[in-house]
């Protein structure tokens, strides 16, 4: 996944430059004394993998892993960007695997708050000698951990989220299941790490087709994120249809009257249970023996599917084969081991896991093969081998290829032209899971691929390589990156052990006599190699819908002919909303808005085009309108004159969405066409009616959708020359930004700020050319004795004197080096009327000020 966004290119430098070289330095150090293998994360310089020589594990003073590890963090402090290690970890649990190797987790706190899959993990030998630390820390976190919003509160915000996203099918009810409140990094499922927010993380469910987790800011309310938990693709229960028909439980007989598929249901899912329990010592998939329930012919999932809720496996007639059903208890062990999101690289990998161990059970229980060529493939269809659902009739033909994902459209590595970018399928679940899937593969079988020969493991050592990574090392956002260190760690982890055989009967195998060896490692090495799993996936550079721009003229903030930044409220302005369906339209006029996204200060104008609507009985398609007062453009022959404004968008791509208008000289009004845009154009067009959309702006051009691989978006500032819509000196003009939405759905709406109007060749007004009381405006007034003073044009003050009732002076401010706004600061002086008088050269004005 691309890791370096050009949304956050500033913040890259400002990070680099405050701690990089320092990092730089510790991590030479660190590679000098220890010949570790480090990868650093390319989007915040911090580093998250390090691994140790396999014959020379790092040894650390402490009589405790806890000692050690922060004797580690003390000595090693800027590989992180940390300055109290104890301050900002938490001594979390210390596992011993099935291997004997304990792992010691500390989780990142902010100001007490946990952040999210902020950890990291210490891996020691049976020496307690370390061999490996992995993990992920978000340095420099500056946001406030004091919540405004209640964790109730933000649990019937997120309920209300789900209901108006229509995924509730089944009609089951929704329950808040479990609500965490955490810091959390924007940005870290697609590869990046931006803004921080205090959220909470709120569980959606119903038991049936809905598991969702909501990231909701504590203190506005809004959605910042939000992740499915529903996975689609021993002590068992099977129902049918729903929790009132238990068919077959733990002891009954078999087949009994089950048919083909409950019958696959209850054997394969014991398979499942065997092959972790036998070779992994891991009872069941929460490693403590929870009962395996499955319902078969569920209603409540959109057919042909099968699924994993969080509660239990679920499947559709004709869809319960071995390998599918093991993919989805699959699904179910990782969410109690790394517990990967299902987004992004991070939900490929939590889509591979279940493939690999659908198919591993697949082909090693002999079950359900009669009729099946398992043979070593050559070409796509030359076996059945390495093919999920090949037995699953509802789905018509096999839904992937593991051994050359490309015969089912799916990527094979990195760079493959299938490789899927953007938001769809969670982030390309589904087929980007083709790429750590060929890895396996090449593992079990060996194979010639992309200039990498590789030898072949077999499944024993290929499998116990995946679950060591995957329960010790993996967590909720890895990338490939991540998966790859994780692997190579594993398999040094595991050299020269005896691991056990795989078994998915009750018997267990014992021990394999196999064992990792340095030659085994360098194949796993390759493998990485051969499916580019290091690699940035070029196709997927995500960009804002807003890109950077160059800083403005000088006549942009010092000479402007018209500025509203609606810090003074709203005069002159016009607001209107025309709904198409008045009776069911909820009132959504343009509104002055604090709290803005991503941190911005000081206030803005939003139209809202949220998640609402059913698009049944709840039409909400209209416009929201906002009318700028009539601009008188001045008499400057020289050069061109401008519009610019910035703003932030985040809409329901191609459906919802803004453009502004224009009416010049008291004529018609107009859209503004993408060509008179000299920065930040925009970026497509709404749909149209004939495709559906219901929107009274369809087919228009319009700024819609998000940044690419996020559900939100980002500041950016749009510029207009209006020279090509006729408008030169003494024209008037007007313009109105217009946010259209159709019946239902949404993300977020349209925010608007800093609206000016200018000419870059325009030199500085002299004061003589207007009246000095109305060149500069005071706000706020009456204050709390905290007052600004804006200039409105371009025009050159000296001071300002503040006096009070009596004619004291009080105070003096210089205003010979101001831009555009000074703060007159009067907290120390008596509640009370005062009076400034602002003076420039030629002339002076006096304001009232009320302290209050």
């Amino acid at each position: 996944m691309k890791k370096i966004a050009l949304l956050f290119c500033c913040f890259l430098v400002i990070n680099f430059a405050s701690f990089g070289q320092n990092g730089n330095k510790t991590i030479q150090k660190l590679k000098s004394e220890t010949k570790a293998q480090v990868t650093i994360n390319p989007s915040n310089g911090i580093v998250e993998f390090i691994k140790f020589p396999a014959q020379q594990p790092f040894a650390l003073k402490g009589n405790t892993l806890q000692q050690k590890a922060f004797t580690f963090l003390d000595a090693f402090a800027d590989l992180y960007a940390i300055e109290n290690s104890e301050l900002q970890f938490t001594s979390q649990e210390i596992k011993t695997d099935n291997y004997g190797f304990k792992q010691l987790i500390l989780k990142q706190v902010h100001e007490g708050v946990p952040v999210y899959d902020g950890q990291l993990r210490f891996h020691f030998d049976k020496n307690l000698k370390l061999t490996a630390i992995n993990g992920t820390v978000i340095p420099n976190i500056k946001t406030e951990a004091t919540a405004v919003l209640s964790s109730s509160a933000a649990g019937q915000i997120a309920v209300q989220l789900v209901e108006k996203q229509q995924i509730n099918y089944s009609k089951q009810a929704l329950e808040i299941f479990d609500t965490k409140r955490y810091i959390f990094p924007k940005g870290l499922a697609q590869g990046y790490v931006g803004n921080t927010y205090l959220v909470y993380e709120v569980e959606i469910r119903n038991n049936a087709d809905v598991r969702e987790f909501l990231y909701i800011d504590a203190n506005t309310g809004k959605l910042v994120e939000q992740f499915t938990g529903i996975a689609h693709a021993l002590n068992r229960q099977v129902y049918e249809e729903n929790y009132s028909n238990l068919v077959w439980q733990e002891g009954d007989a078999l087949p009994g009257d089950l048919d083909i598929f409950q019958q696959t249901e209850v054997l394969a899912s014991g398979h499942m249970y065997h092959l972790f329990n036998n070779a992994f010592n891991y009872d069941s998939y929460d490693g403590a023996g929870r009962t395996m329930r499955t319902i078969n012919n569920n209603p409540n999932i959109d057919c042909p599917n099968a699924s994993w809720n969080g509660v239990t496996a679920n499947y559709c007639t004709g869809t319960a084969s071995d390998d599918v059903v093991a993919h989805e208890w699959g699904h179910a062990y990782t969410q109690f081991t790394s517990n990967l999101i299902y987004a992004y690289q991070a939900g490929a990998i939590n889509e591979s896991y279940s493939d690999i161990w659908g198919e591993t059970v697949d082909l090693l229980n002999n079950y359900s093969d009669d009729l099946e060529d398992l043979s070593v493939r050559t070409f796509c269809n030359s076996s059945d081998r390495w093919r999920i659902g090949e037995d699953a009739s509802a789905f018509g033909a096999p839904i992937r290829d593991m051994w050359n994902p490309n015969c089912n459209n799916d990527p094979g590595k990195v760079s493959d032209l299938q490789y899927r970018c953007g938001e769809g399928d969670s982030g390309g679940v589904h087929s980007n899971s083709g790429v750590p899937n060929h890895a396996y593969v090449l593992l079990v079988d060996g194979g010639s691929y992309n200039g990498q020969i590789i030898e072949a493991l077999g499944f024993t050592k290929a499998a116990h390589v995946f679950w060591r990574a995957q329960s010790s090392y993996l967590t909720a956002t890895s990338d490939f990156v991540n998966l790859a260190d994780a692997l190579e760690a594993s398999a040094t982890d595991l050299i020269g052990i005896n691991l056990k055989g795989l078994s998915v009967t009750d018997v267990d195998a014992g021990l394999s006599g196999q064992s990792i060896s340095a030659n085994d490692l360098l194949q796993v090495v390759k493998a990485m190699l051969a499916v580019e799993m290091r690699l940035d996936p070029e196709a997927c550079e995500y960009q804002p819908l807003l890109a950077d721009s160059e800083a403005l003229c000088n006549a942009a903030t010092t000479g402007r002919v018209f500025f509203e930044d609606w810090e003074t409220g709203t005069e002159g302005w016009n607001f209107e909303e025309l709904p198409e369906n008045a009776e069911t339209w909820n009132t959504r006029f343009w509104t002055v808005e604090g709290n803005l996204p991503d941190g911005k200060p000081g206030q803005a104008v939003f139209a809202e085009a949220g998640l609402i609507g059913d698009c049944v009985n709840d039409f909400e398609n209209g416009i929201m309108r906002l009318e700028s007062p009539v601009i008188n453009l001045p008499n400057i022959e020289s050069g061109n004159f401008d519009l610019s404004f910035d703003h932030y968008l985040a809409t329901e791509a191609n459906w919802d969405g803004g453009n502004l208008k224009y009416k010049l000289n008291g004529g018609l009004w107009a859209i503004v066409p993408s060509e008179a845009f000299t920065v930040n154009p925009y970026n497509g067009v709404l749909n149209t009616a004939a495709a559906g959309n219901d929107n009274p702006m369809e087919g228009q051009a319009a700024f819609n959708g998000t940044d690419g691989g996020s559900l939100l978006g980002s500041w950016g500032t749009s510029v207009i020359d209006l020279s090509v819509l006729n408008a030169s000196a003494n024209d008037t003009v007007q313009f109105r930004w217009e946010m259209g939405t159709d019946g239902c759905n949404g993300r977020i709406g349209w925010f608007v700020d800093n609206i000016a109007v200018y000419n870059c060749s325009a030199e500085t007004l002299s004061v003589s050319s207007s009246t000095l009381q109305n060149e500069i405006q005071v706000y706020p007034n009456p204050s709390n004795g905290l007052f600004k003073l804006k200039k409105m044009n371009n025009i050159s003050l000296l001071k300002a004197s503040v006096y009070d009732i009596n004619g004291r002076l009080i105070q003096q401010v210089n205003l010979s080096e101001m831009t555009t706004e000074a703060s007159i600061d009067m907290t120390n002086a008596s509640t009370g009327m005062y009076f400034m008088k602002v003076q420039s050269a030629s002339a002076e004005a006096t304001f009232k000020l009320i302290k209050q």
